[in-house]
């Protein structure tokens, strides 16, 4: 009988990706420009613009350019599934990957449970990861499967 090798950690550090911010960048000033269009007093247009850029800085500091204290600048993926996030402010967490983690030959979005109520997600673009990691990150995500959601992750 064979045995399969232990896999080695599997190490994501994530470079800004320039899809993901001209996506956001898109996105938020569709939201300006019909938010200029609408027939609102000026106080709620400047409202929804206000909220528009929070949500584009948020986006950016977060999931492109990873420097707000919060954003996970790496994921190290132990071959017992045990994760471990660590997060631009140098705080190391460990974590359990979701079921509800997205995965696509163009973009992966891993969604970890951190603890009963904190979720982090770490977005992946194609660019945002050399081909071969991508290429690797799911292939291992294909092969691990999902596991039906806890009692906990239901109700949460």
């Amino acid at each position: 009988m064979s045995r399969q090798p232990a896999r080695p950690p599997l190490r994501l550090r994530p470079s800004p990706s320039r899809r993901l911010g001209a996506f956001l960048l898109l996105v938020h000033v569709a939201v300006v420009a019909v938010a200029l269009l609408l027939p609102v007093s000026w106080m709620l247009r400047a409202a929804l613009i206000g909220a528009a850029l929070v949500g584009l800085a948020h986006g950016l500091g977060v999931h492109v350019l990873r420097t707000l204290p919060w954003s996970v600048v790496e994921a190290t993926w132990q071959p017992d599934g045990a994760c471990v996030l660590t997060l631009a402010s140098g705080r190391e967490l460990p974590a359990r990957l979701l079921a509800s983690s997205y995965v696509s030959p163009a973009l992966v979005v891993l969604n970890f449970r951190v603890d009963w109520w904190l979720v982090r997600s770490l977005v992946l673009p194609r660019d945002a990861l050399d081909p071969d990691r991508h290429r690797r990150l799911r292939a291992r995500l294909r092969l691990a499967g999902h596991t039906a959601p806890s009692a906990s992750e239901r109700t949460a």
